[in-house]
């Protein structure tokens, strides 16, 4: 899976600016989204202490006081913890309780407490200079930190070619030289990667055995056959992707700021004087002999569009960049139309102010459908509203959501295209040309929280149908506004392809065959499976439930249903859902499983639910982040087996690059992980056992014989002594 372009990985969201408004408490200005002025900071704690032992230390401290800790803050191996508190005026009395004198820490050394030095956000956090109190190398620490991100925060223009620098890194290059690029990256930072961190559960597990003496009789698995190759991992050669350009069909647009030159008479930039002495604090545009420098009026105009690069740069127009549809850049067009004679602003996500947020866009070129989902804040403002009001725009919301709604369903004008290599057409459409996608389903959703709202937070439904549908391969799919769909059509189909002939080679009998699709989303790839007759059955899993009910009603609609037993698709934790369904599969039948999990990978007990299911031998794992979770997860299901992965390891046996996102750096990976045997796992250890157990029979037979001959020499020496005797004792 994959993000949408708009949401940069790399953009940072810079620290909001203070604002003043009226509290009761001792500090008149604060910032009503910083919560410095309510922490304090404890000095001198124990390094290692754990959260439990930190809980019953603070309540020693609160005990038969009015102090409320809301929130506790300890990083892991430092010897500092944040504690907010419910109320300015709780701050003080807990400093001069903790100041005391008597709170000592296990060495005897004393504690000590004291506001968020000034300029501190109050995260606790110091500097590797200096002693960390405050003085010295710590304030020059935080100067220098202030410096960087004002640095940072140089408002700019963005050229287009900037815009495809950061979203399309490798527009410049041929589509063959990025395949090579990909392919390196794939061997480099995920195959050798995975490989690595597996050897290392190795190292660690035979460290621990070394620690423990010998006092555990428990073994370590050599270092499996298969990790011993050269090359580990089979590598497949990468498949390109079948469309090239405008292969999109979601998007996310973010709302904000155009920046562009003021311009003079002649057309130029407008220059400003700026004196460098004004600038010394930040060092901007100040040059090195101290002379002043030309710096370029930036006009804002509110737009939508992509962040390129941070708000610095403002938002820019997708329609430079070569995998955006026409029909994106028309609708980004039409809106930008409606806010140059809007009253309601966007949203400024540094100060959490402002209504309009982003706008996701979902298109079929199959189904010519077009859905849009415009996310807002509230009216009355957002989380960093003024209390004086002057930013409630409810009076002129709901007037301007009509007059929005209205344009944007009426025909989409063709966009201007400027990314390299497009048509004339595209570059110079007519006036009167129109996309051939119209808008057919448009909804709003309000959000008032700081980051981005879940799938399932709630929308309002506006104009035309409540999904749009799409088609792959031989499926019809619906997509309702908080599912999740492959961002690229053709590239999903080729992608389940590969799927589709890695769970056949297991499938001996079909029919038979049962398919745990695990974060099945819509039910796409399970539903395919069926479709190309790899499977018999499908069991789909998904934690979220709007995705579920997509799922249930795209199986009606290729012609399966749980009533005749063929699919069944489950809102549920995969670990928990997984458990209870095995236990309702008739011994004997074969199992697969699919796993197409997000950026974040698998949670370690789905993991753990995997390879402790042992009738499954083969898992085929969907990766939108190969160089990241994936890594992960293939180290824990490929290492020995320990008391929380019980079951028998996987060994890696096909991976398969597929290219779905050209002129990105992005690739998706299909890799198979099968279940080993025991005595792949033994190894040389059973060997050793077995050379071990020969030489012990061997040295028993030569004690037996040995024994046999002295008792054989006992019995002569017996008889003859006897003889002797009677030889003696002679009759009269």
């Amino acid at each position: 899976m994959e993000s949408s372009t708009a949401t940069d990985p790399t953009t940072e969201t810079p620290k909001p600016e203070e604002t003043s408004v009226t509290t009761t408490s001792t500090a008149a200005n604060v910032n009503i989204l910083n919560h410095a002025h309510r922490r304090v900071i404890i000095y001198n704690i124990d390094k290692f202490m754990k959260a439990k032992h930190l809980d019953k230390l603070i309540k020693s401290w609160t005990k038969d006081t009015n102090i409320i800790v809301s929130k506790t803050k300890k990083p892991p191996k430092n010897n500092w913890c944040v504690l907010t508190l419910d109320d300015e005026q709780m701050v003080d009395t807990l400093i001069a309780i903790v100041n005391d004198g008597t709170q000592k820490n296990k060495k005897g050394g004393m504690l000590r407490a004291q506001r968020p030095a000034d300029g501190e956000d109050g995260d606790g956090k110091r500097s590797r200079d200096g002693d960390g109190d405050g003085d010295g190398g710590d304030k020059n620490n935080r100067a220098n930190k202030r410096q960087r991100m004002s640095r940072e925060q140089i408002e700019c223009v963005k050229t287009d070619d900037e815009v495809r620098n950061k979203l399309t890194p490798l527009w410049e290059k041929s589509y063959e030289q990025q395949l090579d690029l990909k392919r390196k990256m794939m061997v480099n930072k995920c195959f050798q990667r995975i490989t690595s961190e597996i050897k290392k559960k190795f190292q660690v597990l035979h460290k621990e055995m070394k620690k423990q003496n010998g006092a555990s009789q428990k073994t370590v698995d050599p270092l499996y056959a298969w990790l011993k190759e050269r090359s580990p991992i089979q590598n497949s050669k990468i498949l390109g992707a079948p469309r090239k350009i405008e292969y999109r069909n979601k998007c996310e647009l973010t709302f904000g700021y155009r920046h562009s030159h003021e311009l003079d008479a002649n057309g130029q930039p407008m220059p400003i004087k700026v004196d460098a002495s004004t600038e010394a604090e930040t060092d901007t545009n100040t040059s090195e002999d101290g002379k002043t420098e030309e710096k370029m009026k930036i006009v804002k105009t509110p737009a939508v569009g992509f962040m390129a690069g941070g708000w610095s740069g403002g938002v820019s127009n997708p329609h430079c960049l070569s995998n955006i549809p026409d029909v994106v850049c028309g609708i980004a067009d039409v809106i930008n139309t409606f806010l140059d004679t809007s009253s309601v602003p966007p949203y400024n996500a540094r100060e959490h102010r402002g209504i309009w947020r982003t706008v996701t866009i979902r298109s079929s070129e199959r189904t010519k459908q077009c859905m849009v989902i415009i996310v807002h804040a509230p009216a009355s403002g957002g989380a960093g509203r003024r209390e004086d009001g002057s930013d409630d725009y409810s009076a002129a919301f709901e007037g301007e959501k009509e007059r929005l709604v209205k344009m944007l369903t009426e025909k989409i004008s063709k966009p201007t295209r400027t990314y390299p290599g497009c048509s004339e057409e595209k570059a110079k459409p007519g006036e009167n040309e129109f996309c051939d996608i119209a808008i057919t389903s448009l909804f709003f959703q309000e959000f008032e929280g700081l980051s981005n709202p879940p799938p399932q937070h709630p929308v309002q439904h506006l104009y035309g149908n409540k999904i749009i549908e799409e088609k792959l391969l031989q499926c019809e799919f619906q997509i309702s506004p908080g599912a999740f769909f492959q961002v690229t059509t053709e590239g999903a189909e080729q992608l389940y392809r590969v799927v589709v002939d890695k769970v056949k080679e297991v499938a001996s009998t079909p029919k038979d065959t049962l398919l745990f699709d695990i974060c099945c989303g819509t039910g796409t790839i399970g539903l395919t499976c069926m479709k190309e007759g790899a499977v018999g059955k499908v069991v789909g899993i998904d934690i979220a439930e709007p995705a579920i009910k997509d799922a249930i009603m795209n199986a009606t609609r290729n012609g399966y249903s749980d009533s005749d037993g063929s699919t069944r698709f489950v809102a549920s934790r995969a670990e928990v859902a997984m458990k209870k369904e095995v236990q309702n599969v008739a011994r004997g039948t074969p199992l697969v499983a699919v796993v197409d999990p997000a950026r974040d990978g698998l949670h370690q007990d789905v993991i753990k639910a995997l390879r402790n299911e042992f009738s499954l031998q083969r898992i085929v794992y969907v990766s939108c982040n190969p160089t990241g979770s994936l890594v992960k997860d293939a180290a824990l299901l490929c290492s020995p087996c320990t008391k929380k992965y019980r079951g028998l390891p996987f060994k890696i046996t096909s991976a398969q690059p597929v290219d779905m996102f050209p002129h990105t750096d992005h690739c998706e990976m299909v890799m198979v992980f099968d279940r080993m045997t025991q005595e792949e796992c033994d190894g040389e250890k059973k060997q050793v056992v077995i050379e071990a157990i020969s030489e012990g029979l061997e040295e028993k037979s030569k004690d037996v014989e040995m024994k046999q001959e002295g008792e054989i020499e006992a019995s002569v020496d017996i008889v003859n002594k006897e003889s002797e005797d009677n030889a003696e004792v002679k009759p009269e």
